[in-house]
């Protein structure tokens, strides 16, 4: 972080610039990129000794939820703490508040601060809105090795038709026996496929929903408490005009 103003304003505005870039490519991403979120592993296990092998079938996850905020997160996070930072150094050290969320002491901020603060966490909640959550007709479990949701391998059999005689009627001394040619399903192998993914539950986007709507509470409340100090009333305007009317007009 830049240690003069100066310096700070010749960045600001580059990194609040790419900290919505990044925001609108993660929301885009949650929202047109699915699938990037979902991996699957299906494997084919024969269940003769001679049958047909087939070869197993892969779909990569390209991410996982955390993997995207945390990428978008460094990014926004410099932009946020410029704007903030540019706030309280033009800010009076009058109208100012402190914002505490949960027990969590955040600072005390201006004003102007907590205002720009509203704006940041507006396009935050964009953000979190559109997360894509676990399919919920699965079963998910999460693998805390690997940092993602995993399900159980479901099964399904793969069948053949193959021909095969039915001795409708048995032969006598009299009558030849009565045959008849069908064609019947044998399992020949089976599919056992594990889905993955990297999104979350709907919980869980729930509740980080809800730690966003607290804070945004609690940035307005801490906003009005700091608007309530006495004005300082600056008579400023009138002498501009003598100033600049002065001896002509």
């Amino acid at each position: 972080m830049a240690n003069k103003l100066h310096e700070l304003l010749a960045v600001e505005q580059d990194r609040k610039h790419k900290a919505n870039q990044a925001v609108g490519e993660a929301r885009n991403t949650f929202t047109k990129k699915d699938p990037y979120f979902d991996g699957m592993v299906k494997r084919y296990i024969a269940l003769e000794e001679d049958s047909e092998q087939i070869p197993d079938e892969t779909k990569e996850m390209v991410h996982t939820i955390k993997q995207k905020i945390d990428e978008a997160a460094g990014i926004v996070v410099a932009g946020i703490d410029a704007h903030i930072s540019k706030e309280e150094t033009n800010a009076s050290n009058v109208a100012r508040a402190d914002l505490e969320v949960d027990g969590v002491k955040f600072g005390t901020f201006s004003a102007t601060s907590l205002l720009a603060l509203e704006a940041h966490l507006t396009k935050l909640k964009e953000l979190y809105q559109a997360v894509p959550t676990l399919d919920p007709t699965r079963k998910w479990e999460f693998d805390k090795k690997d940092n993602i949701y995993k399900t159980e391998p479901e099964v399904k059999f793969r069948s053949v038709k193959r021909p095969k005689v039915i001795v409708k009627y048995e032969a006598t001394e009299k009558h030849p026996a009565q045959t008849e040619l069908l064609y019947l399903d044998f399992q020949v192998g089976k599919y056992e496929t594990t889905y993955t993914s990297g999104k979350i539950t709907i919980s869980q986007k729930n509740e980080l929903l809800r730690r966003l709507d607290t804070l945004f509470e609690a940035v307005k409340i801490a906003r009005a408490k700091a608007n309530q100090v006495d004005v300082n009333n600056i008579e400023i305007g009138k002498r501009i005009f003598d100033f600049i009317h002065k001896d002509i007009l």
